[in-house]
């Protein structure tokens, strides 16, 4: 959903168009939560890709209709019969992320009641886009935004990639060379699309900034990636990675024409 499609759902709701008594006491619509969320949006549709869909689940919890506390969290489903373990890990992971919002939403929901806050507390995940997708790969970003009170919200991107005939997770080690030769095309990278900002990092300078973040050697546990449309490399650092809340968040886009040493083989 664009923006201007949900910034008009958001006053039809304010001026009582879509009243919060219509919808059931623990459901949440999408004009409700673009109405006590500015810039929230839908998960983005899989439309290049039929045999995959994905729905939001919008949950609040409420005093006298006004929304306290509220979670979303997307089902991404497989149609057809052709990928099983997809299917599977893919549900596993819907059912996992419901469980832990809903533990959240009671606890926070709690606090929520007592507390009265003007701003209403929220834990919501979306779709942020798709990439490669194909029978060699499923990878996906998913946008995360928290707040339950403090001067700002925090959110970040995290990104899953699965085999779709195993369901398995795919490793960075299956698709890179290896760290060193990535992190010097990451740093590459960094000065390309973010000319003059190294010094808003934490270490001033982005080779540093790297290689204490992505400590080996378990540096895979601490990457969020993923491949694009065209099959390049696209790596997220979210507040507080490689630098200060201020400094918001960064993607780094690592292409296979530019860099194809970086690349192990081709998905």
């Amino acid at each position: 959903m664009n923006k201007y499609l949900c910034a008009t759902l958001a006053a039809a709701l304010l001026i009582g168009g879509m009243p919060p008594a219509e919808a059931a006491e623990n459901e949440m619509t999408i004009a409700e939560a673009c109405a006590v969320k500015d810039g929230y949006t839908e998960s983005e549709a899989p439309q290049l890709f039929p045999w995959l869909r994905v729905e939001d689940h919008r949950r609040a919890v409420r005093d006298h209709g006004r929304v306290l506390a509220w979670f979303s969290y997307p089902e991404i489903t497989v149609v057809g019969d052709d990928y099983p373990a997809l299917a599977r890990e893919l549900f596993l992971r819907s059912a996992a992320e419901k469980q832990a919002l809903e533990e959240w939403a009671d606890e926070t929901g709690k606090m929520a009641r007592e507390l009265n806050p003007s701003t209403a507390y929220y834990e919501y995940s979306v779709v942020d886009r798709w990439g490669q997708i194909d029978d060699q790969i499923v990878s996906y970003a998913l946008r995360n935004e928290s707040y339950s009170g403090g001067a700002h919200p925090l959110h970040g991107i995290i990104t899953v990639n699965l085999n779709p005939e195993t369901g398995e997770e795919i490793s960075i080690d299956d698709i890179v060379s290896g760290r060193d030769i990535l992190l010097l095309a990451l740093a590459d990278v960094f000065r390309r699309q973010y000319p003059n900002r190294e010094q808003e990092l934490f270490e001033h300078d982005i080779d540093k900034a790297l290689d204490d973040y992505h400590i080996a050697p378990n540096w895979q546990e601490y990457i969020s990636w993923m491949l694009d449309a065209r099959g390049d490399l696209v790596v997220f650092y979210s507040p507080y990675e490689i630098g200060p809340y201020s400094s918001g968040s960064f993607e780094l886009t690592v292409t296979r024409e530019r860099y194809p040493e970086v690349f192990r083989r081709s998905f």
